[in-house]
């Protein structure tokens, strides 16, 4: 007797799982000796099976991405959204960036610290459209994030407008430098409170946002 075909509902389970099982393996070996044949032995499933759901190992490795970067922007597209003060709002995406950063390493390792392939790396592939997507996905973090800061700097006047896109890019890679530090545990290794350095890293770079109003 043929067998019945999935429901979406058991294909979208399926799918991620297989997502799931390839971000663990990438997280542990790296992109580099991700393989469709390492993942279909951890499955328990052939690469045959694999490849009804996802054409490539690109293509998984990028719809990870593309899931780590919708979640961080449905995380701070809420915070925006929320009738907060304009200068909490920067304050709590930063907490959330840190808390992102932390407690879903696996995501933020392979989003931002990982060897892997970027979007440049596939224009003129046949993947490039879903590396675009996630490129995309990518760039509203720095977009909703631009936006917040630019809401604080109309109400307080804390620095010039045309500063903000570099200050976004100063706060982020601030950030991922300490989170980089937290996650290879080397930051525990030199501080008995490493979640207290964050924090106070994080109150530092926040400071000219924070100001009341900026000096003439």
């Amino acid at each position: 007797m043929p067998k019945l075909p999935r429901s979406q509902e058991d294909r979208e389970h399926i799918r991620e799982n297989i997502l799931d099982e390839a971000l663990a393996l990438i997280s542990e070996h790296g992109f580099a000796s991700f393989s469709m044949r390492k993942l279909a032995s951890r499955l328990g499933m052939t690469a045959t099976t694999i490849y009804n759901y996802y054409s490539n190992k690109d293509e998984l490795y990028l719809m990870i991405l593309t899931k780590g970067f919708d979640m961080l922007y449905r995380s701070f597209a809420e915070i925006y959204a929320s009738d907060r003060d304009p200068s909490v709002k920067v304050r709590d995406m930063v907490r959330s960036y840190i808390d992102f950063g932390i407690n879903k390493a696996h995501y933020y390792n392979i989003m931002f610290t990982s060897d892997a392939p970027k979007y440049r790396d596939y224009v003129g592939t046949d993947i490039e459209p879903v590396a675009f997507i996630e490129k995309q996905t990518a760039l509203k973090l720095v977009d909703i994030t631009s936006r917040a800061l630019q809401d604080v700097i109309s109400a307080t006047q804390c620095m010039p407008p045309e500063n903000s896109r570099y200050f976004v890019i100063k706060l982020w890679s601030t950030l991922h430098g300490i989170i980089a530090l937290y996650n290879s545990r080397v930051l525990p290794e030199v501080d008995d409170n490493p979640e207290q350095v964050i924090e106070q890293v994080a109150r530092d770079i926040l400071k000219p946002v924070l100001a009341k109003k900026r000096q003439q």
